[in-house]
């Protein structure tokens, strides 16, 4: 009786060992994805979780943040709390060379995207922006960076507007509202105001900045030097979800449609005016980071210059 008691007590400790172990492999294996609301740029991410191209590779990857701006998520990364994320690369450069975060940049996920919209009638060119009222989604967005390279190009310095800090959703509101008489955001949110007959569509990010990189894939430092299998098979999925919506355009705006709960003739319009390349020009990025210090967003550092990490 003793002996079957020992027998009973050795395998219910194994039982609760190997409960024990499987539950921390899984909350450990675990990757932490994140992308902003309704953001049209990172429709990779979409079709990854929707046609299970991150499982592909054996990952098992969970949505843990929905931002509605890109500083927002930084925050997160800052805290440790996601290992991957869809974001512009102006939040993403300056939490990184103000050593706010340590995050790496896995890939570029599209270039332009974004536009400013104005009210019917209010204006026509960027140089009527004049004591006109501007809302960007934040500061060190990448659409605050086009609107300052947009208004350098115009002749004019961001005190002769008033600019104010709204998220997209809010500012479609209250352009309707006539509380702003422009917005510049990113897309699909300048074809809702287009198609819905609110706004005008004064300037694409294409003529603020042709080319450039808008989003980027970006991972938690410490997550992609300690898991790098795992961040190759990230990028893996990311390029095979890029290759996807060239292949099967359709039914990526249909997937599109679920995430972002925006109409398909919105999305159709949006669509067009953005690229997805996931492979990142160094020589544009580099160009940013030094629009970001002429912006004084980035901070010289005291001896060695910190650098963005790009993962190998």
């Amino acid at each position: 009786m003793q002996t079957a008691y020992f027998i009973r007590a050795a395998a219910l400790l194994l039982a609760v060992l190997a409960c024990a172990a499987g539950c921390g492999r899984s909350d450990t294996d675990t990757i932490r994805l994140a992308y902003l609301q309704s953001d049209l740029h990172h429709l990779p991410a979409f079709i990854a979780l929707e046609k299970g191209f991150f499982a592909d590779e054996g990952l098992k990857v969970a949505v843990s943040g929905i931002f509605r701006a890109g500083p927002e998520m930084l925050s997160a990364f800052a805290a440790g709390e996601l290992d991957v994320g869809y974001v512009g690369l102006a939040p993403a450069a300056t939490a990184a060379l103000n050593g706010v975060a340590d995050i790496s940049i896995l890939a570029q996920v599209n270039i332009e995207g974004s536009a400013v919209v104005c009210r019917s009638g209010c204006c026509s060119t960027l140089a009527h922006l004049r004591d006109k009222t501007v809302a960007i989604p934040g500061h060190a967005t990448m659409q605050d960076c086009l609107i300052q390279k947009g208004l350098r190009s115009a002749g004019l310095t961001p005190g002769m507007l008033r600019l104010m800090v709204l998220k997209p959703p809010e500012m479609l509101q209250s352009l309707r509202a006539g509380t702003i008489d422009c917005f510049i955001a990113w897309e699909p949110y300048p074809s809702q105001a287009f198609v819905e007959g609110h706004g005008e569509i004064v300037e694409r990010s294409s003529g603020l900045w042709p080319q450039h990189t808008c989003c980027v894939l970006i991972a938690h430092g410490p997550f992609s030097r300690s898991r790098p299998d795992n961040a190759r098979k990230i990028l893996r999925a990311h390029e095979r979800a890029c290759r996807f919506i060239a292949d099967f355009p359709a039914e990526a705006l249909s997937i599109a449609e679920r995430y972002t709960g925006m109409p398909r003739a919105v999305l159709e319009q949006a669509i067009e005016h953005m690229q997805f390349i996931p492979a990142i020009d160094r020589e544009k990025v580099s160009a940013f980071e030094k629009f970001l210090f002429e912006l004084g967003y980035v901070r010289p550092s005291r001896g060695t210059q910190r650098q963005l990490e790009f993962f190998q």
